[in-house]
């Protein structure tokens, strides 16, 4: 018997923002514009300084004000896989960057999300989903605790909506890289992994929150400066109206069959793909 030969990948959609984290909430949607919270992770101890700041909630711009978006964080915890950490001492895990179109992530091969398709891909897209709530009006005015705004979320309209995307134009695995170091030196250091990658692909390389941990390796996906967008509006494609869960028409293109549906990780094949390009073309989001 033949062994059965599957198309490739060409396409995934991830929901990877702060709601995606254990115990986690959606992230604002105003009536003319929303957020993308970064999911939050722990401060490490042997981390300088400077890089810390770099990813503090504090240090990034709101996309509806002029405010960071540590205004949308709780005073109190957040919980990161099931155990709770006050918020001194947590970072944003801000990836993807929409300012300047990379994203980080590991292998399907070994528990991550890209597949080995997206090697030597021509014509691949990631599309990112984030999940949105119409908190009460003027809700974070005053900084709230974690179980309000928890409880706050669960009771408002809400919906998991495609907020942006972008095309994989080039792979770089860290991994390749510790290895040809590996070849050329006895000895050497992780971080001079990441100098190394940073040296041969740029500055973006060094923008991504992996890099507060040497010691992961992950792989990096850069996009050309236009091939990479977060939408003015979010598509939805699930909602929550009055406790009623909707689909939208966008739900079936990017393959949501049913309001059940968690949307965490899907995958297209070519014709997929090209079915979902041709219904953001049409909508002059791409």
């Amino acid at each position: 018997m033949s062994e059965l030969v599957l198309p490739p990948i060409k396409g995934l959609l991830l929901r990877v923002f702060f709601e995606s984290a254990d115990g986690g909430y959606y992230s604002p949607h105003f009536e003319r514009c929303y957020e993308v919270l970064p999911v939050p992770e722990p401060v490490r101890g042997d981390v300088d300084t400077s890089i810390i700041q770099k990813f503090a909630y504090s240090s990034i711009a709101s996309r509806c004000g002029d405010h960071p978006l540590s205004k949308y964080m709780p005073y109190d915890y957040v919980l990161i896989g099931g155990s709770s950490h006050h918020v001194s001492k947590i970072v944003a895990h801000w990836d993807p960057r929409f300012d300047i179109g990379v994203y980080a992530d590991y292998w399907r091969t070994i528990g991550g999300r890209i597949p080995r398709d997206f090697k030597d891909c021509d014509n691949c897209y990631i599309f990112f989903a984030a999940g949105l709530a119409k908190y009460p009006p003027g809700f974070f005015n005053e900084r709230k605790g974690f179980t309000e705004i928890r409880k706050t979320f669960l009771r408002s309209d809400r919906g998991i909506y495609v907020v942006g995307y972008m095309k994989v134009d080039e792979i770089v695995d860290l991994t390749e890289i510790s290895a040809e170091l590996s070849l050329r030196k006895a000895r050497y250091s992780l971080r001079e992994v990441w100098e190394e990658a940073i040296g041969r692909y740029g500055s973006k390389i060094r923008e991504i929150p992996h890099i507060i941990r040497p010691a992961d390796l992950p792989v990096i996906v850069l996009s050309n400066e236009g091939n990479y967008r977060l939408f003015k509006e979010p598509l939805p494609l699930i909602e929550w109206v009055e406790n009623y869960k909707l689909l939208s028409d966008i739900s079936y293109t990017f393959g949501i069959k049913t309001p059940e549906d968690r949307i965490k990780y899907k995958v297209y094949t070519e014709e997929e793909l090209r079915e979902i390009l041709r219904s953001l073309e049409k909508e002059k989001l791409i």
